[in-house]
C-alpha cells in the first residue's frame, strides 16, 4: 500500500531534480484501518519540512534505507508489552502494530537514525526502551473541540531539541490522548511536562530520540515551534543522508 503523497518504490530516473534526490527518506507507520486522510498531516508536515515520507504498514518486518522514523498518534499500545493486565478503559488495540512499531524502532536505533515519535509514537518508544504506560488518564481526549485546539500550557526545558525548537520554556498544546508515560525507560529524559505532571516530552540521551505526548503535526500552520519541530528532525535526517551518500 502505498497513500498519496508518499513514496512509491520505483526506480530513480535521470529526469529527478538534485534538489528532489536530495530530500531525506522519513518512514512514517501508517495502518490502512485508520484510513488515508488520518495520516495526511503527517505526511504534508514532513514534505514542507524538506522530506519524502514513506509508508511502512503492519507487517514490514525490515527496515528499508531511511534517513529518519517518524512514529505517529494512533491507538492504544496492547499493555501485554509493558508487563500489564489490560485495564477496561483501554480503547482498539492492534497486536500487528504494536510488533511491527516495536521493531522497526530498535531497527532505527541499532542504524542510529533520527526518531520523532508523537503521542502513541512516544508511548511506543518508552515501550521498546522498557517503560510502561498509565493505561487510561482522564481530561486529556478532547477532539471534540477540534484537532487543533490548545488545551493547556506545558513546561518546557529550554535545552532540549523541543525546547530550542519552541525558543521559550513554555508552550500552548492540543491534546487527544488519554494514555501516557508512567514509568519512564532508561535512555530517555524528561523534556516537558504538563500542569497536572504528564511526561508531555522526552529525549534519548544520545538526542537522537525526540518525542512529544501532543500532535504538533495538526499545529505547523499556525504555530512556529510546531513547524521547527519537523523541520529541526528532517535537519538530522538530512545529516544522516548526507553521510550515507558520500
Amino acid at each position: 500500500m502505498s497513500l498519496p503523497g508518499s513514496k512509491r518504490n520505483s526506480p530513480r530516473t535521470d529526469s529527478r531534480t538534485s534538489a528532489e534526490t536530495d530530500r531525506p527518506k522519513i518512514g512514517i507507520t501508517v495502518h490502512p484501518r485508520r484510513g488515508l486522510e488520518y495520516f495526511g498531516p503527517y505526511r504534508r508536515a514532513v514534505v514542507a519540512a524538506g522530506a519524502e515520507p514513506v509508508d511502512l504498514v503492519p507487517g514490514t518486518k525490515t527496515l528499508p534505507d531511511l534517513d529518519g522514523l517518524l512514529l505517529p498518534g494512533g491507538w492504544d499500545v496492547d499493555p501485554s508489552f509493558y508487563g500489564e493486565r489490560r485495564d477496561e478503559k483501554v480503547g482498539e488495540t492492534d497486536l500487528e502494530l504494536d510488533e511491527t512499531e516495536l521493531s522497526l524502532f530498535r531497527q532505527a536505533r541499532e542504524r542510529d537514525l533520527p526518531v520523532l515519535g508523537i503521542c502513541r509514537g512516544q508511548q511506543v518508544i518508552n515501550v521498546a526502551m522498557g517503560g510502561s504506560l498509565v493505561q487510561h488518564l482522564e481530561g486529556h481526549e478532547v477532539r471534540a473541540l477540534g484537532r487543533s485546539h490548545l488545551a493547556h500550557t506545558i513546561e518546557v526545558d529550554p535545552s532540549s531539541e523541543l525546547g530550542r525548537a519552541a525558543g521559550e520554556h513554555k508552550i500552548r498544546v492540543n491534546s487527544l490522548h488519554h494514555q501516557a508515560i508512567k514509568d519512564l525507560a532508561d535512555g530517555l529524559q524528561q523534556t516537558a511536562y504538563g500542569e497536572d505532571g504528564t511526561v508531555e516530552g522526552v529525549e534519548s540521551d544520545d538526542g537522537l530520540i525526540v518525542a512529544v505526548q501532543c500532535h504538533p503535526e495538526e499545529l505547523t500552520t499556525d504555530l512556529p515551534w510546531a513547524r521547527a519541530l519537523f523541520e529541526r528532525f528532517v535537519a538530522r535526517a538530512r545529516g544522516r543522508h548526507s553521510q550515507t551518500s558520500r
